[in-house]
C-alpha cells in the first residue's frame, strides 16, 4: 500500500475515532439546543465582536444560505442581534446579546468540563505528548494559518533525560533529507552526544533545548574546553528558521562565554551550510582550516570556525 492511500485510510479512521470520542455525533452540542455549528457561530461573535456574516462564512467555511439559515435560528432565540455599522452603513454587523452571552459561557464552560474528563485518565506526560501531537496535526494541515513566532518559542536550559536522544534523531534525519549524510554522519553525532553525555557539567556546559507547546525543535550546546568553548549540535526543525531563533541562540552563546569569562570559541561545520555559516560570522566567527572529507558518506569540505571576543 503506498504512502497516500495508507495516509487517506489512516486520516479517515482518526476522523471516525475522534468525532466518536467527543460526542459529535449527537444531534445538539453539550446536551444544549444548540447544533456544532451554531456553537461555532456563538464562539466567532464572543472573539470577534461586531463581525459580519462574510467572516463566519470565511472561517467556518459554510455556504451563505446555509449561514443565513443558522443566524435566523439564532437571532429568533435572542442569542444575537444586528445592526448597521457604525463604520459603513452598508454593513451589517453581528453581536451576542446578554443572553446569547451567557449560553456562550456556559456551552464554554461545559465544553472545558467535557475534555478535562477526557484527560483524566491520562498522566501528566501523556498529556503533553496528546497536545504535542495536535498542535503537529495543525501546523502540518494548515501551515499558512499557524505561522509561528519567536515569542511562541520557550527555550530551556536544563538537559533533561531524552534530550540527547531526540538530538541524534534531528541530526539524522534532517541531514539524510536536506544533505544525503548518511549512516557514518549519524554515527558520529551519536558518538559524541555520548561522550558529551559522560561528561556534561551543569556549571561549564550550557544546552538551550527550543521547545513549541512541549515539543523539541531545536538545539544548541556550549562544550566548555581547556582554555575556549565549542559551540556543539546546532540544529533546528525546517519550519522553525527564519523566525529569529538562530539569533537568539546566539545572543544566549555569546552571554554563556561571557559568564564562563571566556574570550575563546570554535565550531566544527561543512561548506554547505551557507544560511548557518552566514550567521556564525554575523557574530564574528571567523574560517581557520578546512579539509576535504569523505566521512559523512559524501565527498565535501569540512569547516573549523574560531571566534575571539574582545578582552
Amino acid at each position: 500500500m503506498d504512502t497516500q492511500t495508507t495516509a487517506i485510510k489512516e486520516i479517515r479512521a482518526f476522523n471516525r475515532f475522534y468525532t466518536d470520542v467527543i460526542g459529535l455525533l449527537d444531534q445538539h452540542l453539550l446536551g444544549s439546543p444548540y447544533s456544532l455549528a451554531e456553537a461555532r457561530i456563538l464562539y466567532e461573535l464572543y472573539h470577534h465582536p461586531s463581525i459580519q456574516a462574510s467572516h463566519i462564512m470565511e472561517v467556518m467555511h459554510i455556504d451563505k444560505s446555509y449561514l443565513s439559515r443558522l443566524l435566523k435560528r439564532l437571532e429568533k432565540e435572542k442569542l444575537i442581534c444586528r445592526e448597521r455599522s457604525a463604520k459603513d452603513g452598508r454593513a451589517v454587523a453581528i453581536y451576542l446579546t446578554g443572553k446569547g452571552l451567557d449560553e456562550f459561557t456556559r456551552l464554554n464552560r461545559d465544553s472545558d468540563e467535557q475534555i478535562a474528563d477526557l484527560l483524566k485518565p491520562l498522566s501528566e506526560q501523556q498529556k503533553k505528548d496528546l497536545v504535542t501531537q495536535m498542535v503537529s496535526i495543525q501546523y502540518l494541515m494548515a501551515p499558512g494559518k499557524n505561522k509561528i513566532t519567536l515569542d511562541q518559542i520557550d527555550i530551556r536550559t536544563q538537559l533533561l533525560p531524552g534530550d540527547l536522544g531526540y538530538v541524534a534523531y534531528l541530526h539524522g534525519d534532517i541531514y539524510a533529507r536536506e544533505c544525503s549524510y548518511g549512516r557514518n554522519f549519524e554515527g558520529y553525532v551519536l558518538e559524541s552526544l555520548g561522550e558529551f553525555a559522560h561528561h556534561y557539567d551543569p556549571a561549564k556546559d550550557r544546552v538551550w533545548v527550543c521547545e513549541h507547546r512541549g515539543r523539541i525543535v531545536g538545539f544548541l550546546a556550549g562544550v566548555h574546553r581547556s582554555d575556549c568553548v565549542q559551540l556543539r549540535y546546532f540544529i533546528f526543525l525546517p519550519k522553525y528558521r527564519g523566525i529569529g531563533l538562530g539569533r537568539k541562540l546566539m545572543d544566549n552563546f555569546i552571554a554563556y562565554m561571557d559568564e564562563l569569562g571566556v574570550t575563546k570559541a570554535y565550531l566544527w561545520t561543512t561548506n554547505e551550510q551557507h544560511t548557518a555559516t552566514a550567521l556564525y560570522k554575523r557574530y564574528g566567527f571567523k574560517l581557520t582550516e578546512e579539509k576535504p572529507s569523505t566521512a559523512f558518506d559524501k565527498a565535501l569540505t569540512e569547516q573549523r570556525y574560531e571566534l575571539e571576543l574582545a578582552q
